[in-house]
């Protein structure tokens, strides 16, 4: 159990210190749905062969309650990094209708832009054809 403890800081450490991505965080939800499974079968097939010495075995009665609380623990666990996977897909969603907002406010501004340039330049124009009408009937 130390070994795992181990493992598990050390993996904790690498997905607490890098972006982690939802695969990453499915695949370790995997791995960690396969050990809880194979601790519910080694549970399992110890109850079965030792039911007896268990009753006698105040030794044996730890063991199991301890095995117990660790399936516990490690299932409590497991719904936590769901929670957090969600809450990540959440927060990624949000992201996006911000980014998607602001490129329909970039848009828009960038309309804004071009249309006091036109306007700019038929006022321009304007002006010109003003200047050339003038200049023309003094000419006559």
């Amino acid at each position: 159990m130390t070994k795992n403890n181990q493992r598990y800081k050390q993996k904790d450490a690498q997905l607490l210190g890098a972006n982690i991505t939802d695969t990453e965080l499915g695949q370790e939800l995997g791995s960690i749905h396969q050990e809880i499974s194979q601790l519910s079968q080694s549970l399992s097939q110890s109850q079965g062969s030792q039911q007896g010495a268990q009753a006698s075995n105040p030794l044996m009665q730890q063991m199991q309650s301890f095995s117990s609380q660790a399936q516990q623990q490690m299932q409590q666990t497991d719904q936590q990094i769901q929670q957090n996977i969600q809450q990540a897909q959440q927060a990624m969603q949000q992201a996006l209708q911000g980014i998607q907002a602001n490129q329909a406010m970039q848009k828009m501004y960038q309309a804004i832009q071009q249309g006091q340039q036109t306007q700019q330049a038929s006022g321009q124009q304007g002006q010109q054809a003003q200047q050339s009408s003038g200049q023309q009937g003094q000419i006559q």
